[in-house]
């Protein structure tokens, strides 16, 4: 179970990523507009792609940070990563690990918050000359 929760990028399979053995995310936005992280938004721009290129949007990434368990039991942690931020409004956001018998579920959360929470962000030093 570590090794699958814990997989550095998301497992390929005829180009696609295998959706029923990842733990799968997805934001639906109030246009009906939806993003997931079974997406390659990110990957798709190559290795190399300049850290200042905007990918195409929306992306939405699960980064998992770490954890520990045994044989029976296993605690995570991971963090979403939601590109750009999503306009106010009701905004759903699922889940579904099929392999380990999680079917889909959702939550509504509140655009209008994050947008605001996003906007009281403060950076801890300032940037770099040259840099962004």
């Amino acid at each position: 179970m570590n090794a699958i929760f814990h997989r550095p990028a998301p497992q390929l399979r005829d180009g696609a990523i295998s959706v029923d053995y990842v733990l799968l995310f997805g934001m639906q936005f109030p246009d009906g507009t939806k993003a997931t992280t079974s997406s390659l938004a990110m990957y798709e721009q190559g290795q190399g792609a300049p850290l200042d290129q905007e990918p195409d949007g929306p992306v939405f990434e699960f980064r998992p940070k770490g954890g520990n368990g045994g044989e029976d039991d296993m605690s995570a942690m991971g963090a979403l990563w939601l590109w750009p931020l999503p306009p106010a409004g009701e905004l759903r956001l699922l889940a579904q690990w099929t392999s380990m018998g999680m079917p889909e579920s959702s939550i509504v959360l509140d655009g209008g918050r994050l947008r605001a929470a996003a906007a009281a962000v403060q950076k801890y030093w300032p940037d770099e000359e040259g840099q962004k």
